[in-house]
C-alpha cells in the first residue's frame, strides 16, 4: 500500500549514545507528543527522561530479550508490539539508544511494514558509537576514507580490510552469537582476520563511548599481537569496538593527467601544521574582504519564532504540510510578504524573507511577492552552504 492515509503513525528516533545529552530537540518533540512511547536504552538516566517527557504512556522493549533466545526473534516481537498499536490508529514513538538505523533491526523492520500497510511512518537520525568515535579519537572518517563492518560478518564472509584507510569493526565482543548470552570464545577468528592485512605490532584502538556522566571514555591502544592476550581478551564487551587506523598511504594511479595528481595527491600532514601554505593563509585573515554575495540573517521577529515552532513542533508541521497559507494566514504578526513567502511552502521563498546580502540591507531592499516569487524553484540554500570542502590524500 502507499497511501498513508490511516491515522496511526510510527516515529523510530535514536536517543544517541551519551546519557540524554544526545537526545536531539527534534526527538525530543516527538516524543512529548506521541500517544506512546516505546524505548530501548542502555543507562537509567535516558529511561527516567523519556519517562518524564512522554505523556505517561511508555513500554521498555527489553522485556523482549531473553537468555538463549535469538536475537531476531526478540527484533520481531519488538517490531509487532509496535506495529499493534499503530494499527490501532495510536501515534507511536520508538527511541532507540544511539542512531536507531545503525545496528537496530527492529526499527528499520517496523518501518518497512507500517510503510507497507499504507500508514506513515520515517526515522529521525541519531548520534551513534561511530559519530561519538569521531570526536573521541579525533579522525576525518573522509580522510583518507573509512570503512565501517560488523565483526560476526567480516569473519564470516572473508571481507576485505584495507590498510590504507581507517578501519571500524563493530560487536568485537559477540562474535558468532546470536542470542543475549555473549562471549569471546571466537574472538580469536576475528584477530586471525586483522592479521592478514594488518602486521603484529600494528595498532588497534578498543574504543567504548561514555555513556553516563559518570562514565569514562574507553580509548586503549593495543597492538595486534596483544589480542591474543587472555587479560586483553577480558576487557572486550558487547559494546567495545575496535578502530585500526591506516598503516600506508594508498598508491596514486600514474595514468592519471598530471593536473590530478599535482592538485589533489599533496597530503596533509598534520592537522596542526604550519608550512608555508598554512603561514600564507593565516597571513591573508587581516585582508579578508568578505564576499558580496555572503547573505546574513534579516528576519523578523515574527518569521524567526515561526520557523522554530515549525521545527520543533510536529503537530504544527502537519497541519502546515497540509496547507501551509491556512497556517501562516493565522499568524497576524507576519507581514503581508512574510506570510505570501510562508504560504507558498517552499525552502526558496523562506529563504528570501529571512536572509539578504550586506548591499540589500544597506539599501533597505526588502523582498516584494514578485522577487518571491521567482524563488520558488529554488532549493533556499545559501550558495555557499552548498559547496563541498574536499581534502583529498591519496
Amino acid at each position: 500500500m502507499s497511501s498513508n492515509s490511516k491515522k496511526g503513525s510510527l516515529i523510530i528516533a535514536g536517543s544517541g549514545i551519551a546519557s540524554i545529552r544526545h537526545i536531539t530537540l527534534e526527538t525530543l518533540s516527538y516524543i512529548e507528543n506521541a500517544d506512546k512511547v516505546y524505548y530501548i536504552v542502555t543507562d537509567p538516566a535516558t529511561e527516567a527522561f523519556i519517562q518524564e517527557k512522554s505523556k505517561g504512556n511508555f513500554a521498555d522493549l527489553t522485556i523482549y530479550y531473553d537468555k538463549d533466545k535469538s536475537r531476531y526473534e526478540s527484533y520481531v516481537q519488538m517490531s509487532e508490539v509496535m506495529l499493534h498499536d499503530v494499527r490501532a490508529g495510536i501515534q507511536v514513538v520508538g527511541v532507540f539508544y544511539g542512531h536507531p538505523g545503525v545496528f537496530v533491526s527492529p526499527s528499520h523492520r517496523a518501518i518497512a511494514i507500517a510503510l507497507d500497510e499504507g500508514f506513515h511512518a520515517k526515522m529521525l537520525p541519531g548520534i551513534s558509537a561511530e559519530d561519538y568515535m569521531f570526536s573521541d579519537l579525533g579522525f576525518d572518517p573522509a580522510i583518507p576514507g573509512c570503512m565501517t563492518q560488523e565483526a560476526t560478518s567480516i569473519v564470516i564472509h572473508n571481507k576485505v580490510l584495507d590498510p590504507t584507510i581507517h578501519n571500524i569493526i563493530w560487536q568485537v565482543g559477540s562474535v558468532g552469537v546470536d542470542t543475549m548470552v555473549f562471549d569471546n570464545g571466537l574472538f580469536h577468528l576475528l584477530v586471525d582476520h586483522l592479521e592478514k592485512y594488518f602486521g603484529p605490532n600494528d595498532k588497534v584502538i578498543h574504543y567504548i563511548g561514555a555513556v553516563l556522566p559518570q562514565s569514562v571514555t574507553v580509548k586503549d591502544e593495543f597492538t595486534i599481537a596483544e589480542l591474543r592476550e587472555e587479560r586483553i581478551i577480558k576487557q572486550i564487551t558487547t559494546v567495545s569496538t575496535f578502530y585500526v587506523p591506516p598503516r600506508e598511504k594508498a598508491p596514486v594511479v600514474q595514468s592519471l593527467p598530471e593536473v590530478l595528481k599535482s592538485r589533489f595527491t599533496t597530503a596533509i600532514v598534520s592537522p596542526i601544521a604550519y608550512g608555508e601554505f598554512e603561514r600564507n593563509a593565516v597571513s591573508r585573515i587581516a585582508n579578508h574582504n568578505i564576499p558580496v554575495e555572503h547573505v546574513e540573517l534579516r528576519a523578523s521577529a515574527a518569521v524567526r519564532k515561526f520557523m522554530i515552532d515549525l521545527a520543533l513542533k510536529p503537530d504544527l508541521q502537519d497541519r502546515y504540510k497540509k496547507d501551509p497559507v491556512a497556517v501562516t494566514n493565522a499568524i497576524p504578526e507576519l507581514t503581508a510578504e512574510e506570510r505570501f513567502a510562508l504560504g507558498l511552502g517552499k525552502p526558496g521563498p523562506v529563504s528570501v524573507i529571512m536572509r539578504a546580502t550586506k548591499s540589500d540591507l544597506a539599501a533597505g531592499n526588502f523582498p516584494t511577492s514578485e522577487t518571491i516569487a521567482d524563488s520558488v524553484g529554488s532549493d533556499g540554500l545559501n550558495a555557499v552552504t552548498s559547496l563541498t570542502v574536499v581534502v583529498v590524500t591519496l
